[in-house]
């Protein structure tokens, strides 16, 4: 491989025929590929564990109830001094427009006061303050039809409300959905360009040469392309799922790592002009001594990103093998395209410095050489603090508060997290999204079987944390009574008659780890009223957003467990074959987990306590062990390779002061660009995101200034030759 990319850079012919090829391979992608955005979907059921009990649910659902097929809204009004008869008008206005046949056609199953007074003890506050009007929205939420049906609701809520001067929105999980995807589709253009704005400054800062920013970064906007070019190709092909948000992440990756590739290799093709004239031999030479480490580098990326494909949650199922592409597509480019045009643009690369101007600031050693000797020559003292103060930082984890609130994240003037919030003056939170139990026979007359559907409320209704159960059945505890109306009873029993429906209302947030909770001890109730009654043609079923969210947790839990060992065991390899020992690889790898632990620790602290954040998203803590301990070994295998190559000529004190000396500038300006794209994820409108996107920018400036500067060069001047066991190099290379 090496000697393949070594002869690419090693002519005027190669290089031009390699950037030629490569431009050539990227007009046939874009021209046979679909366009990403047509392939891409928000449907969350596409990213759900599979075979879960609320993923089940929502198939019986579908199966049993053909007209309740749609995704929940709820449009609340609201008047602080309660609702007068005039303001009431207003809402039954709004609510005679929904199931008239000027209403979109995606919208169905209104539900108001007004045609089911029976059911007023849900749908209107007890202080009569707070009114909701319950209906479906049919469709892809992703679609235009979807999205103009949820428009609309919110429009013709706000004209019908503000005629009579009260506060309306529309919330639930339909408008989520909906305000969730319109921030998705808005980010993923934001989050490019401003990457590449942010790329562009700071490799002008450093480098001072237009050819040397302008040039790698459209190579690697090319690289950016050719990668969503085969993502939308295998997606398309293979009937995969792809979301907007994997679309923005592999943006970031991809210019993060980009970047560093282009500054690795300029730093060291600078280095060997000093003392080669022939730019092609100084540019082979380079790429024979960074392009193993390049290599690695991806390589604990692409194994850590795939190893995802064994996730039980579909989630990360999904988004690890494209991003893994993404690393793929860029490792190729940096080893081919990117020395290839370097080299082609001779001196005029460096315009308007000077080559020599180039090479001195490349062998100037200044602030990382003065760093390098305090390593080399104190390693205890340096060892021991970094080590105490990196194990100090993961104190805070213990406090950490997950947070399964998707809406909490929203900003605050998003339509469904206002509704959310008017519904809550006068409802208790978890009617937003009530958790539903199905019970099901499979054939015959589910109503045969009423005693036990009774039970079964009865026993969820005296669950703590259970506000109301409503049925057609009957009321149980703060249950709403059922009703005779056929409508009212076709929103419980199945057409076939064969499934019956309770809708469980919890007190609390339906998305705190305590609501959560209540999954399991509801599913354990109904399990054992079951039990008891002998039946054996009977199932239950517990779906809806909270045991989504419930059974989700338990897939990332069950990944983490399984996932971790995994991705640690795989880099652990790579670096045994890159290192050629098995002391080195054994250190590396504790320094990148307590620097995981360390920046997760440190966010948890930033999250809750500086920003204000009501907990930190559950499902962050896998992306950022999985970014962070694939970047750590990335900036590791650099400043090893380098320790190793000068040891061997200088001897362990002169060595690890040259090593750090020479990699600290280029690996720090790589730190920076990789930490500012992801801060650039910091700036979005969505808390999950902007959270991961601040973690790992924190973890990548750990990694960058403490561990890889001090940490591990202190641990390397400490076993001294015994790094490399058990390959044994003789004395003398390993002299000082």
């Amino acid at each position: 491989m090496t000697g393949l990319v070594v002869k690419l850079c090693g002519s005027q012919r190669n290089a031009l025929a390699t950037v030629l090829v490569w431009f050539i391979l990227i007009a046939l992608l874009v021209r046979f590929a679909p366009s990403i955005s047509d392939v891409t979907t928000n449907e969350q059921e596409e990213f759900l564990p599979v075979g879960v009990e609320s993923v089940e649910a929502i198939a019986l659902q579908r199966a049993r109830y053909p007209a309740m097929d749609g995704i929940p809204a709820i449009a609340v009004f609201h008047s602080p001094d309660g609702l007068s008869v005039v303001e009431l008008r207003g809402v039954r206005s709004f609510s005679e427009f929904l199931a008239s046949d000027g209403a979109p056609d995606a919208i169905a199953n209104v539900l108001s006061v007004f045609d089911y007074p029976e059911a007023s003890r849900s749908l209107q506050s007890p202080d009569g303050k707070t009114m909701i009007v319950l209906f479906l929205v049919r469709g892809v939420p992703s679609g235009d039809e979807f999205q103009d049906a949820v428009g609309v609701a919110v429009e013709k809520a706000s004209e019908y409300g503000g005629s009579v001067g009260i506060d309306t929105a529309v919330t639930g999980p339909a408008s989520i959905l909906t305000d969730a995807i319109k921030i998705f589709q808005s980010i993923d253009i934001q989050v490019t360009l401003v990457t590449m704005v942010l790329v562009l400054v700071i490799l002008f800062v450093i480098y001072r040469s237009p050819g040397l920013v302008l040039v790698p970064l459209m190579l690697v906007s090319t690289a950016l392309l050719a990668a969503r070019s085969l993502a939308a190709l295998i997606v398309g092909t293979f009937g995969l799922s792809l979301n907007d948000q994997v679309v923005s992440i592999m943006s970031v990756l991809l210019f993060g790592a980009g970047t560093n590739y282009v500054l690795f290799i300029i730093s060291r093709y600078r280095e060997e002009l000093g003392g080669n004239s022939d730019r092609f031999s100084a540019m082979s030479a380079a790429m024979g001594k960074v392009a193993p480490s390049i290599t690695g580098s991806a390589a604990t990326t692409i194994v850590a990103m795939l190893l995802l494909l064994f996730s039980m949650s579909g989630s990360f199922k999904t988004m690890g093998p494209m991003l893994a592409l993404a690393v793929a597509v860029v490792l190729i480019s940096g080893l081919t395209v990117l020395p290839a045009a370097i080299v082609l643009m001779s001196k005029w690369a460096f315009w308007p410095l000077s080559v020599e101007t180039n090479v001195q600031r490349a062998v100037k050693a200044g602030f990382w050489g003065a760093v390098g000797k305090l390593v080399s020559h104190r390693p205890w003292p340096i060892f021991i603090i970094t080590t105490a103060a990196l194990g100090a930082a993961i104190v805070p984890t213990f406090n950490v508060i997950p947070s399964f609130n998707f809406l909490d994240g929203f900003p605050a003037d998003v339509e469904s997290k206002v509704g959310y919030n008017l519904m809550k003056k006068g409802f208790p939170a978890g009617e937003l999204s009530p958790i539903t139990v199905f019970v099901n026979t499979g054939a015959g007359n589910i109503m045969d079987h009423q005693e036990v559907i009774e039970s079964i409320g009865y026993s969820i209704g005296e669950v703590s944390g259970v506000n109301r159960v409503q049925t057609v059945a009957g009321s149980y505890g703060s249950f709403v009574s059922g009703s005779e109306s056929a409508i009212f009873v076709s929103r419980f029993n199945s057409p076939d008659g064969s499934t019956t429906r309770l809708d469980v209302v919890l007190d609390g947030d339906p998305y705190t780890e305590e609501s959560l909770n209540k999954i399991q001890e509801i599913r354990g109730v109904a399990a054992a009223v079951l039990s008891r009654s002998g039946l054996t043609d009977i199932e239950v079923l517990v779906g809806g957003d909270t045991a989504i969210q419930f059974d989700n947790k338990a897939a990332i839990d069950r990944d983490l467990r399984l996932l971790a060992p995994l991705i640690l065991l795989a880099i652990l390899g790579v670096l045994i074959v890159l290192q050629r020992s098995l002391i080195t690889p054994l250190y590396l790898l504790f320094s990148i987990v307590l620097s995981y632990a360390a920046t997760y620790g440190l966010s948890v602290l930033i999250f809750q306590g500086v920003l204000g954040h009501t907990g930190v998203a559950y499902s962050n803590g896998i992306w950022i062990f999985v970014f962070l301990v694939a970047f750590g070994a990335d900036y590791n295998i650099f400043v090893m390779a380098r320790i190793r190559e000068e040891t061997q000529k200088r001897g362990f004190k002169d060595g690890i002061t040259v090593a750090v000396g020479r990699t600290g500038g280029v690996i720090t300006s790589a730190g920076i660009i990789l930490a500012g794209t992801f801060a650039v994820l910091a700036t979005l409108p969505l808390r999950d995101i902007s959270q991961l996107g601040i973690a790992v920018m924190l973890g990548v400036l750990i990694d960058t200034f403490i561990v890889r500067a001090l940490l591990v060069p202190s641990i390397a001047a400490l076993l001294h030759r015994y790094n490399w066991w058990p390959s044994n190099p003789s004395h003398r290379d390993y002299i000082g």
